[in-house]
């Protein structure tokens, strides 16, 4: 499909996401660019082969994400490539589940490693680095160095500024991210609905 139908089905299945979570969709110029951007990514030749969304808390990065998992479900895409079955499908996991599930059994990572398309949530709320019986692990940063590797299509969510990113996780896995993904920035407020007075989190 072209750039601007793809643009119209994105829009269309944030729009369903953010009803779906019983909120209201707020839309603005930069909104609509980054969904431009994701248009162009799937629909014109590129060196990308990932997304970062990274911002604030509550701006809509994650119901992005899943509108876009429900998206690619919906499309139906035939998957030609090796590395799964039928159609294209976008998993999505916290990245703090993927940690505890690779810390259970190192044998879950296969699971993992090599979808054709992957969604991590909230990177950053994980442990990074963990010692196992004396071991250094850092299960994430594997699972995203393998990816990177053999370019397989990622997409991230983060409440980590890109500095903090380089921080937390190390000049190389910033520089891949540089490369592999589409990254937008989120400057956008909180739009979970504030509770009544008295009751909110502080």
């Amino acid at each position: 499909m072209s750039t601007e139908e793809a643009f119209v089905f994105i829009e269309t299945a944030l729009r369903l996401e953010v009803a779906n979570r019983g909120k209201t969709f707020i839309n603005s110029d930069e909104l609509r660019g980054h969904i431009y951007q994701i248009a162009e990514l799937f629909t014109k030749p590129t060196s990308k082969f990932g997304i970062l969304l990274c911002g604030g808390v509550g701006n809509g990065k994650s119901s992005m994400m899943y509108a876009l998992r429900n998206l690619i479900s919906r499309l139906e895409i035939p998957n030609n490539g090796t590395t799964s079955v039928g159609n294209y499908t976008l998993r999505v996991e916290s990245a703090k589940y993927l940690c505890d599930e690779i810390m259970v059994r190192r044998d879950n990572l296969l699971t993992f490693r090599d979808l054709s398309m992957l969604g991590i949530d909230d990177l950053g709320e994980e442990e990074t680095v963990i010692q196992n019986y004396g071991n250094r692990q850092t299960p994430v940063i594997d699972l995203l160095s393998y990816r990177y590797c053999r370019m397989l299509f990622t997409m991230v969510t983060t409440n980590l500024t890109p500095a903090q990113i380089r921080t937390t996780y190390g000049d190389r896995i910033a520089d891949r991210f540089n490369e592999m993904m589409l990254i937008l920035p989120y400057r956008f407020p909180s739009f979970r609905t504030p509770q009544p007075s008295g009751s909110n989190v502080t």
